[in-house]
This record gives structure tokens, C-alpha cells and sequence, in this order.
């Protein structure tokens, strides 16, 4: 799988894990999905998240309650 399919597959999954989840996750929490769904970010999970903040498909913001960020969809 080239690196853009790749990259599209996983912004599919990132985007059903935070619909299915109806609540903010945490990065860890991303990651295991991913991972319990066989899923490959092209980068580091922190880096694809805030990839996909940046360009407006997701959200995200620090979060002192849970020591880092969270990430979730409208």
C-alpha cells in the first residue's frame, strides 16, 4: 500500500475511532484502537493527530486532566 492509501485508510480509521468513542481520547487511547484495529499511522500517532488538527478534520487540545492531549470529532 503506497503511503497516500495508507495515509487515507487511517484518517478513515482515526475518524470512526473518535465517532464510535463519542467522547474526547486521549493519544494512548487513539493508539491501542489503532493497533486493536491492525491500523498503521504513517507517522507517529501524536504527529498524524496533530497532521489531521492542523488541517481542521479532527480536534484537539492539552489537556491537564489527562496529562497530554485529546482528540475528537463534531
Amino acid at each position: 500500500m503506497d503511503k497516500g492509501n495508507q495515509e487515507d485508510e487511517a484518517t478513515r480509521q482515526v475518524l470512526a475511532i473518535l465517532r464510535d468513542a463519542g467522547r474526547p481520547l486521549t493519544t494512548r487511547e487513539v493508539s491501542e484502537e489503532t493497533s486493536k484495529r491492525l491500523v498503521r499511522c504513517p507517522d507517529a500517532t501524536i504527529v498524524f493527530l496533530n497532521r489531521l488538527r492542523q488541517r481542521g478534520v479532527i480536534h484537539g487540545e492539552r489537556s491537564k486532566e489527562f496529562r497530554g492531549w485529546i482528540w475528537w470529532v463534531d
